[in-house]
């Protein structure tokens, strides 16, 4: 190994603030495709042209990047052979978890790309942010030694990085009334016969989307969300789902246990990489494809959005009704060493699509909490909110006052893979479910005259389920053979699912 070798850690900063600044669903879209190919847009490229003032070889990559299909071992022979030979300049060693890790062949080299790049992402994306950290001399035997000492510099790096942004507006300067950026550009928006002025940032944006649409072979002249809507004019109902994975610094730390070359440790990170991406995305997006083409036998019909998909999150954006389902459909034949915890925001298309995904991350973050609180360790989590107003405002708070500081039975539990009682811990889908099946047989006005009792009176509650079991043929079990133990676990998880039966509870099969 040689001592002018460089270990580059690239950190994009504030991802959730730069793609959810605007309220518009393409801006968020082009923004997250933004995030995703910013260094295969602007590193690479800026890497290609200094290699090229050393050995101009065209457009030819400087940067050696490792196969990921078959999970390419890392070998500190390969990588000096590839900097001896003049193409490569550097090479990825690891990309994933939001971690992007290049080893190059020396400092300066690293800086003058690094300059370029700065640059090009400054013209092109405007104020998204990329910290890059560097570690001289790395050991290739000790990979971990290495790896905490970048950690600790970056964490420097984080506490004094510049906070300015590239351009400040002036007062006679026109300014987007969102982000008060200057309008420094012009773009003609679908449908609409004038241009627009807008910000540079809104812009790229707008132009991302724009190659996605491409490449998906997507029609940029349809309304994203009228097509996924049950009914323009009658029934707007749409759903966030946010998903997130459970503990995957532990995981990590696990994989590395007992290693500590580059080699081993770099080799194992590619493959577990790989198989987060697998078992938290690739496969989940195929169920619920599946899922989803069979309940409608409409290919083409477009039933739900994936506006980010990576390492082990994801959010989508589907048909209201359509929420449990997916959910359902990405958790079904998850593999036992996953987990994950979902949210979901219900909301009316015209709504600030952001705020219904601040509540869907809420959400999620809800049902971690629970399992932190409880000790859960290999459980998946869902819980929900219907938005009904509340903008600006936390989930805590909305809670709080719509409930009166009552508690509801969610998060709901989903599934477990532990045998250590975890299924005690809170209400499940499953009892949810069972639950369902009781209720179909009252019919919907018996169901939403419970509503206001089960939030404002327990004692009226059990008088409404008695007049009710006293109109039957058979008298119904409301306690699901002894499975809701108390009263007030029956209290909570009816209103809970009243408040979505018409979209998930009330047209099930008994």
């Amino acid at each position: 190994m040689k001592d002018e070798r460089v270990l580059a850690m690239y950190d994009v900063r504030g991802k959730q603030e730069y793609i959810y600044r605007s309220r518009k669903i393409k801006e968020i879209i082009g923004a997250s495709a933004i995030i995703r190919d910013v260094f295969s847009d602007y590193l690479f490229p800026s890497a290609r042209k200094v290699r090229n003032q050393y050995k101009d070889l065209g457009d030819v990559e400087a940067v050696y990047e490792y196969d990921r299909k078959t999970v390419e071992a890392f070998s500190s022979e390969k990588f000096e052979e590839r900097m001896e030979e003049g193409r490569y300049i550097g090479e990825v060693v690891y990309d994933g978890g939001g971690n992007f890790l290049i080893l190059y062949r020396d400092k300066e080299t690293c800086i003058r790309i690094n300059r370029l790049f700065t640059k090009a992402l400054m013209e092109h994306t405007y104020s998204l942010k990329v910290l890059c950290t560097i570690l001289e001399n790395p050991d290739f035997s000790h990979y971990r030694q290495d790896n905490r000492r970048l950690y600790g510099q970056h964490r420097k790096n984080e506490a004094t990085e510049s906070v300015i942004y590239p351009v400040n507006s002036l007062p006679v300067v026109q300014t987007d009334p969102l982000t008060s950026r200057p309008l420094s550009v012009q773009r003609k928006a679908v449908k609409k016969e004038k241009a627009e002025k807008m910000s540079l940032e809104r812009a790229a944006k707008y132009d991302k989307y724009d190659e996605e649409a491409i490449r998906q072979g997507e029609d940029d002249g349809e309304e994203i969300l009228d097509r996924i809507v049950t009914e323009r004019g009658k029934e707007s109902l749409l759903a966030v789902i946010y998903i997130d994975g459970n503990n995957m610094g532990a995981q990590v730390q696990a994989c590395l246990d007992g290693k500590e070359s580059y080699e081993e440790c770099v080799t194992v990170l590619r493959r577990f990489s790989q198989e987060i991406q697998k078992n938290y995305v690739d496969d989940r997006i195929h169920a619920i494809n599946t899922k989803l083409d069979n309940k409608y036998n409409d290919h083409l019909y477009k039933k739900r959005r994936t506006i980010i998909s990576a390492g082990d999150e994801m959010t989508i954006i589907c048909n209201a009704r359509d929420a449990l389902d997916v959910i359902k459909a990405y958790f079904e034949g998850m593999p036992k060493e996953c987990s994950s915890c979902a949210g979901i925001a219900v909301f009316h298309s015209h709504a600030p699509y952001s705020e219904a995904y601040r509540l869907a991350e809420e959400c999620c973050e809800s049902g971690k909490n629970w399992m932190k609180e409880h000790k859960m360790n290999h459980a998946c989590l869902m819980d929900f909110h219907y938005c009904q107003g509340g903008i600006g405002i936390s989930l805590e708070q909305i809670r709080q006052k719509e409930l009166e500081g009552k508690a509801c039975s969610r998060p709901w539990l989903i599934l477990s893979h532990s045998k250590d009682g975890e299924k005690e811990t809170c209400c499940s889908l499953e009892l949810a479910e069972e639950l369902a099946d009781v209720l179909q047989k009252l019919g919907r006005s018996n169901v939403k005259s419970l509503l206001t009792q089960a939030l404002n009176s327990p004692a009226g509650l059990e008088m409404e389920l008695e007049r009710i079991n006293a109109h039957s043929t058979s008298p119904l079990d409301f306690t699901l053979g002894g499975k809701l133990k108390d009263e007030e676990q029956k209290r909570k998880l009816l209103y809970d699912m009243i408040l979505v039966y018409d979209l998930w509870f009330g047209h099930r099969e008994v």
